[in-house]
């Protein structure tokens, strides 16, 4: 009865990893006394990850110990000084197989050289911990003990001799693996209590994604799904997806509105709360300032509004505004807008949804406006993740009650050939169509509804003016043709235009 009793509480029973995400993520840590193996490409931040994981465990007042395998000590400590670990309570020992390998050889013994020092290797780390009593141990660079061995039977024989001996001593164990040293092995994800891989991905303009994603844990739930992954100075930082929401707020009940008549009566009213609003056009029709006049009228009335920029900066937003007779301004003073001007290279869609949702949970955003999604999508490896990471953060924020705005540029002016970078109007529950016309000699934009999931809406083409008086919008152009074409085209009398 009392070993049931200890059993349980030893599976109850976690740890941290030292990064509270991830924590998240495996709902509360990793279960104790269990070994895990980090797996991926040199480069993808195995090391960094131990010692977040070992600096945890000293933070807590544990014995921990870093084995080094594949890299020198030296080496090890200047990586946690980069990125900011504090190393001084870690036990560090060198074990280096190489030069093992090499004494051993010069022996010249009848026996398997690779049999022997394997063997020999292994009791040399049972000792090591026998003799220091850590409750934590990083073994960093496993694969490297492959290679001492001279048949896969071996290595495992050995790491379940490992496991049975560190599972007595209730130690949890990370093992850092990469499976590029030695192909299709899979002892150490067969005897693993629970496996994380580090993996890396390519975005259009040649930068690099990280992603963290854990294959199993067993006996425990965790957030499944690649995550979005950092490392800075400051450590390894990860983003979880979007898992899940637990409740759906009243939201649809509210309806927001521009401000300006016209535009209203053309999308139906307003555009309820927990909805999403795509804006879609060649540049300089007003996109970004139609989704603005909804804002300032929102923020009117008491609302917070969060933008995100990824293709101008925000003083361009704000003069621009300034000139169309919106004072934002003075609603950044009052804290009911927040502007975000974000850069490709440093921002990871894994990132963007948890500045979202930190402005949504703690400071209370009821708007949210991404301009444009033509530069979210240039941070993306490609097409298939902007749909999937797009499809969540719009799930999350329709159940949270959020109004959003998603801008998209189509490339080109006019014309039947302007192309969208990617099509995700069919997530949209409003989708406004925005167009340059020419009358008269003269360049003018036209707005209309495309699409509307929720509610009617007018069915016809109308006319955007912008000015220093604002925004203005004219009476429906019933003569007015080929705007679905991308060569829309004036046919009425001049002077029923504006």
């Amino acid at each position: 009865m009392a070993d049931s009793t200890l059993n349980q509480a030893k599976q109850l029973r976690r740890v941290s990893t030292g990064i509270a995400a991830l924590d998240k993520i495996l709902q509360g840590g990793l279960p104790g006394g269990e070994i895990y193996v980090v797996n991926g490409a040199p480069g993808t931040g195995k090391t960094i990850f131990a010692l977040h994981f070992l600096s945890a465990g000293a933070a807590a007042g544990e014995k921990v110990l870093c084995i080094a395998l594949s890299q020198q000590v030296d080496s090890i400590l200047q990586t946690a000084v980069s990125v900011n670990i504090d190393a001084s309570k870690i036990i560090f020992r060198g074990l280096s197989s190489a030069e093992a390998i090499q004494q051993l050889a010069e022996r010249q013994t009848i026996f398997d050289t690779s049999e022997i020092e394997l063997e020999n290797t292994m009791t040399s780390l049972t000792q090591l911990i026998e003799k220091i009593q850590p409750e934590r141990v990083v073994f960093d660079g496993i694969s490297y003990l492959r290679l001492l061995a001279s048949n896969p039977l071996l290595y495992r024989q050995q790491l379940l001799i490992l496991r049975d001996y560190l599972a007595q001593r209730d130690v949890t164990v990370l093992l850092t693996d990469t499976q590029e040293l030695v192909r299709g092995d899979q002892e150490l994800v067969a005897i693993a209590h629970g496996v994380i891989t580090l993996s890396t991905a390519a975005t259009t303009y040649e930068t690099h994604r990280r992603y963290l994603h854990v294959r199993k844990i067993r006996g425990s739930g965790y957030q499944p799904g690649y995550h979005d992954l950092e490392i800075s100075d400051q450590g390894m930082q990860v983003y979880p997806t979007l898992w899940k929401p637990r409740f759906q707020t009243n939201g649809y009940e509210q309806i927001i509105t521009s401000g300006l008549e016209g535009l209203d009566v053309l999308v139906g009213g307003g555009l309820l709360a927990g909805t999403s609003c795509l804006l879609v056009g060649p540049s300089g029709t007003g996109k970004t300032s139609t989704a603005t006049l909804f804002a300032n009228n929102f923020m009117r009335q008491g609302g917070k509004v969060s933008v995100f920029l990824f293709d101008e900066l925000i003083h361009t937003l704000l003069r621009r505004s300034a000139g169309l007779n919106m004072d934002v301004v003075s609603f950044v003073d009052r804290d009911q807008l927040r502007l975000y001007e974000l850069s490709l290279n440093q921002i990871t869609p894994g990132k963007l949804v948890q500045m979202v949702k930190q402005d949504i949970d703690k400071w209370g955003a009821k708007i949210v406006i991404i301009d444009t999604l033509t530069g979210y999508f240039s941070a993306m490896p490609s097409e298939k993740y902007l749909i999937a990471q797009m499809h969540e953060l719009l799930l999350f924020l329709s159940r949270r009650g959020i109004l959003s705005f998603l801008v998209v540029a189509q490339h080109g002016v006019v014309g039947p050939n302007l192309e969208v970078p990617v099509d995700i109007s069919y997530l949209a529950d409003t989708v406004l169509l925005l167009r340059h016309f020419e009358a008269n000699g003269g360049l003018r934009q036209a707005i209309s509804v495309y699409k509307k999931r929720y509610g009617s809406h007018e069915k016809r083409i109308r006319e955007l003016r912008f000015d220093a008086n604002g925004i203005q919008i004219g009476e429906p152009l019933s003569q007015f043709t080929g705007i679905l074409s991308g060569a829309p085209s004036y046919v009425g009398e001049s002077q029923n235009l504006m």
